[in-house]
């Protein structure tokens, strides 16, 4: 997969069609580029999971390292915006679904927060915060790498970037997500309960009973699609597009900007149909 990037000259002309090209020429270079970044995007994810078979104990402590330090950026320190976000998040649940339904009972609050709390916005709005905050940053260090030529130099080396820059990455971002949208869902019930039982609007009993009365064993497995999925969308992507700077350094923020704004698509796309294939099998949300 790194052999197959340039090293070259960065040269914005390179991009764009000659003058005077035919509607079918134009279209023709247009498919063949989306073929090639397609063929990019699969083989970064292949190179990366492939470099799990590598041998070698020593190397795999130091994949162990980069990973323990990629999970305390992406996961630890991204608690206390995750804790603001989800609580503000479940008060502001509680607060409109009294607007729109005066003196709905607990148990109905109780299911309203489960399927657009723990169904949708634990998993959508954590990965969102992933990709904006560390995807930024994972896509920008790989793009300064690029430039500085530190992954040439550990090709030089012998050093395989699949197994020592992009795996420890994405499986942290999979990992943090996965963790960071059960405490967000944990969260953010918390602040739901406590704004309604202040609001006098609920009990504390009837929204733990409704609650309970929604959540289903099949929840666990789309819990575990969607954190597995859109962590691993976050990490791919940002990984993918800061590999993808060459020789510039005025490509950093482009690619930057384009592996958050394509992996916040992604996970939009996965997560809408992850969730409807779940209620497809199990039927409407709210009964």
């Amino acid at each position: 997969m790194a052999e197959s990037r340039s090293t070259l000259p960065y040269d914005p002309r390179a991009s764009l069609a000659p003058q005077g090209a035919t509607v079918a020429r134009r279209l023709g270079r247009a498919t063949i580029r989306s073929h090639q970044r397609a063929l990019g995007l699969l083989g970064t994810l292949g190179a990366a999971v492939a470099s799990m078979r590598t041998p070698g104990e020593a190397a795999r402590r130091s994949v162990r390292r980069i990973l323990v330090v990629q999970v305390l950026y992406t996961g630890v320190e991204a608690l206390p915006l995750i804790s603001a976000v989800a609580l503000l998040l479940g008060a502001s649940i509680v607060f409109q679904t009294n607007l729109m339904v005066p003196g709905a009972d607990s148990a109905l609050i109780g299911k309203i927060l489960v399927a657009v709390v723990l169904r949708e916005l634990a998993p959508l709005i954590t990965a969102v915060v992933v990709s904006g905050r560390s995807g930024t940053a994972i896509a920008t260090e790989l793009g300064n790498m690029k430039v500085n030529a530190e992954i040439f130099a550990l090709m030089s080396l012998g050093i395989d970037p699949a197994r020592f820059v992009i795996w420890p990455r994405l499986l942290a971002t999979a990992l943090s997500v996965m963790v960071l949208m059960i405490y967000f869902a944990v969260v953010a019930l918390g602040g739901a309960f406590g704004v309604s039982v202040l609001m006098g609007e609920a009990s504390l009993d009837g929204l733990r009973v409704g609650v309970a009365s929604t959540v289903m064993t099949h929840d666990l497995g789309l819990f575990l699609a969607k954190g597995a999925g859109l962590g691993t969308i976050v990490g791919w992507l940002c990984c993918h597009f800061g590999l993808e700077v060459k020789s510039s350094p005025t490509e950093v923020p482009i690619m930057a900007s384009r592996a958050v704004v394509t992996s916040l698509l992604g996970c939009v796309v996965y997560s809408t149909l992850v969730t409807a294939g779940f209620y497809s099998l199990v039927g409407p949300p709210i009964r």
